[in-house]
């Protein structure tokens, strides 16, 4: 009898505490909202959902409401399932992370760059999109792909910044030819991979990955993108922007970029990652591993060591109107996200800063 009394105590005391720190960030999340937070806030731990909720619109012009299964553009969030793609195609003998890129890609105009180099943003290339944004190495009325990015820089033979290898250098260049890569590898388009190797073995059936065809992918419960209007004081379509016109000639490169998902479905790719589904355990630790040259980055996330939580396996993401972000503590099996739709600047600054504190 006492034993059930015991376990009646801790189960009453385990759903009033997860009841009290979902109240906690429900009211964190609000007065975020009062400042203008636009999105999807998620926390689990130990594979229980703790908090999903949604704040706002998906659609500003008819009022659509989002919902925990609205998906959002990952922007650089993207990267840690292009380095997985990676891994998987090395565990498949079909390359190694010293390969050289040139030894894959045809005519690509660096001997020096490996696979790992472009992994860890050790490359020494500038940034595509700085490359692009130059009207004369790009005509705009035309929409670049990643295999157009590669022709340039064979065109182009930019000089190195550094010795590859040499210098960490956070740039998306590297992970548009990790896109083209995977690409040539499998045989298959990018999102096609994707979709066959990680979507669908892990149940992220709300997923999509940007296509070559669409401005943003085929789903009806989509978080279109909006950023502010300082001079009208209200939030315009992203499309509308003059200062993200960026958006109609860029938005076919992937790799960098491109995936969109929902809060519940991250929760499915951060459960492949800690149960290994997609990967094995010492695969998944080179992924989250750095060196002595990334001393913060290991493959497609950011890595970083804390005192009381243990290692941070984190990234965030800026694309057309979206700000997001991810975090996984291994250790203690949380995942935090939060996905803006409306470019909210603080979602990773001091929103997360702030989150991350309260789960403490």
């Amino acid at each position: 009898m006492r034993k059930l009394s015991l376990l009646y105590f801790f189960i009453l005391y385990f759903i009033i505490t997860n009841a009290q720190l979902s109240n906690r960030i429900d009211s964190l999340a609000k007065a975020y909202v009062a400042k203008g937070f636009n999105g999807n806030v998620f926390y689990s731990k130990n594979d229980s959902i703790l908090f999903a909720n949604s704040y706002g619109y998906s659609d500003f012009s008819t009022k659509k409401p989002l919902n925990i299964h609205t998906i959002f553009e990952l922007g650089s969030c993207s990267k840690q399932f292009t380095a997985l793609a990676i891994v998987q195609l090395v565990e498949k003998d079909l390359v190694n992370y010293n390969t050289r890129v040139s030894e894959i890609i045809e005519d690509f105009p660096y001997d020096n760059i490996t696979v790992e180099h472009l992994l860890r943003h050790q490359l020494g290339l500038p940034d595509y999109q700085k490359i692009l944004y130059d009207k004369r190495n790009w005509d705009r009325k035309k929409q670049a792909t990643n295999q157009d990015v590669i022709k340039v820089l064979s065109k182009l033979k930019i000089e190195l910044k550094f010795k590859p290898g040499s210098q960490y250098e956070y740039n998306n260049t590297g992970y548009v030819i990790l896109g083209s890569i995977i690409e040539k590898l499998s045989n298959t388009f990018y999102e096609k991979y994707i979709e066959e190797h990680i979507f669908k073995p892990v149940g992220m059936f709300e997923s999509r990955v940007q296509n070559n065809e669409k401005f943003i992918p085929d789903y009806e419960n989509i978080a279109l993108g909006y950023t502010y209007n300082d001079k009208k004081k209200k939030y315009r379509s992203v499309e509308k922007d003059k200062n993200h016109k960026h958006i109609h000639w860029m938005n076919r490169i992937v790799g960098p970029r491109g995936i969109y998902s929902s809060i519940l479905d991250l929760e499915k790719w951060k459960k492949a990652l800690h149960y290994n589904t997609l990967i094995s355990e010492k695969s998944k630790q080179q992924m989250f591993t750095t060196d002595s040259i990334s001393k913060k980055y290991g493959y497609g996330f950011a890595i970083y060591l804390t005192n009381n939580k243990g290692k941070w396996v984190y990234h965030n993401g800026s694309w057309s109107g979206y700000k997001t972000m991810a975090l996984y503590l291994p250790e203690s099996n949380e995942y935090l996200t939060i996905l803006s739709n409306n470019r909210y600047e603080e979602v990773y600054s001091k929103f997360e800063a702030d989150f991350y504190k309260l789960i403490q």
